[in-house]
């Protein structure tokens, strides 16, 4: 899941330049000691993964701490906590910034037959509004880290416990020379790509920045994907990915039916607790994984994965956007509950199947030609018979069949 505030007005505000980032730094060193601007930065950034706003934030800020220091001490941290997916800043350093990644409940899991347990109280998952007017406009942007689109509240899940409003969606993707890019697996097959629905509890809480780090705070329609037939829905938005070539740019797209991202059958599904997939991978999301994929032709995919970058239009090198997706946590001790019954073909998934069809092609093909061989045996032994019997009659009897 990517992306959650990257469209927040305070995330805008906090975006300086490299200059202005100097003589920030020169007048926080000016403002206060090393130590005490360190301090207040951490408090600051923690406020701000909390979802506080800039008014919230001043109205509880220290009183021996000018406002405006605490503005600028808090952009120096967050300017220098960054995350990618490889490298020095890669998903394995993620904790050493965002201690929950490095906790439990984390996300995605691989979601294997022997963790599930067959639930008959989860209901179909019921959606409601997903059908957008095309005068709805939405947003359609390149965070960096994820393809993602704006999407109104007024789209909810309404067979949970609560109400769960819609905020955005985006997407995980491999690489055109690695396919393979979902986030959850299935009996260890990685899919090729992997659509995040992200909804927040509005019966509690008034947006998804108080929702975000709350234990019933979100709740994620994961939706896999797999190179095959073309989907003309995926080309109401595709069609206009090169506005958002780079991190940061935003285009206006028509409003199109949601519901059509999503598989035929809401009925079947895996539901577990888990987390963000991305920092600060708070554990807060009720995750529902369906059972049937989505396809995408392989046109459609090779735009996805090669038409965007992590880079800004101002970096003197590009870096593509490609492969975003976190590993495989550890499940602990969860349990994945499944809307279905798997009628004992969890075998069909689990790699066994090519074999046991060979196994069952030869082993047809020995009983067919055991019982072709009994059958010219048994026919041969009939003709010979037949032969004798025959001859028998010719010399006992005359032309018209008497005996003579």
């Amino acid at each position: 899941m990517a992306g959650l505030c990257s469209g927040s007005a305070t995330a805008a505000v906090l975006s300086p330049s490299g200059d202005q980032m100097t003589l920030i730094a020169a007048f926080v060193v000016a403002v206060t000691s090393a130590r005490a601007a360190k301090k207040l930065a951490r408090w600051y950034k923690r406020l701000f993964e909390e979802g506080r706003s800039c008014s919230e934030i001043k109205m509880r800020s220290p009183s021996f701490i000018p406002v405006a220091a605490l503005h600028l001490s808090l952009i120096g941290a967050l300017q220098g906590y960054k995350w990618t997916y490889s490298g020095p800043e890669g998903e394995h350093h993620w904790s050493k910034h965002y201690p929950y990644c490095g906790g439990s409940f984390q996300s995605p899991i691989d979601i294997k037959s022997e963790l599930l347990r067959f639930d008959p109280t989860l209901r179909p998952i019921e959606v409601q509004n997903y059908n957008l007017s095309p005068d709805e406009q939405l947003t359609l942007g390149n965070n960096g880290h994820a393809l993602q689109i704006s999407l109104p509240s007024k789209m909810h899940i309404s067979s949970l416990q609560h109400r769960y409003s819609a905020a955005q969606l985006h997407f995980h993707w491999g690489s055109s020379s690695q396919i393979a890019g979902s986030e959850h697996m299935v009996n260890s097959k990685q899919y090729a790509a992997e659509m995040h629905v992200v909804h927040y509890n509005s019966d509690k809480y008034p947006n998804i920045s108080y929702a975000v780090d709350k234990s019933d705070g979100l709740a994620v329609l994961g939706v896999l994907i797999e190179v095959g037939e073309f989907n003309p829905t995926f080309e109401q938005f595709l069609r206009f990915i090169n506005g958002i070539k780079y991190r940061n740019q935003k285009v206006q797209v028509p409003g199109f039916n949601i519901r059509a991202l999503l598989p035929a059958r809401l009925d079947e599904y895996y539901r577990y607790d888990g987390s963000l997939t991305t920092p600060p991978c708070y554990p807060s999301v009720l995750w529902t994984v369906f059972r049937n994929t989505m396809t995408v032709s392989q046109k459609q995919f090779n735009a996805l994965a090669t038409a965007l970058y992590s880079s800004s239009a101002q970096d003197s090198a590009t870096i593509p956007l490609q492969s975003n997706y976190r590993k495989p946590q550890l499940v602990d001790s969860r349990i994945v509950l499944a809307s279905f019954k798997e009628d004992d073909l969890s075998w069909i998934n689990t790699g066994l199947l090519a074999p046991i069809l060979v196994i069952s092609a030869l082993g047809f093909a020995f009983i067919v030609s055991f019982i072709c061989c009994l059958f010219k045996q048994k026919r041969s032994a009939a003709d010979h018979n037949e032969s004798k019997r025959v001859g028998y009659t010719i010399g006992d009897r005359d032309e018209y069949g008497s005996r003579v």
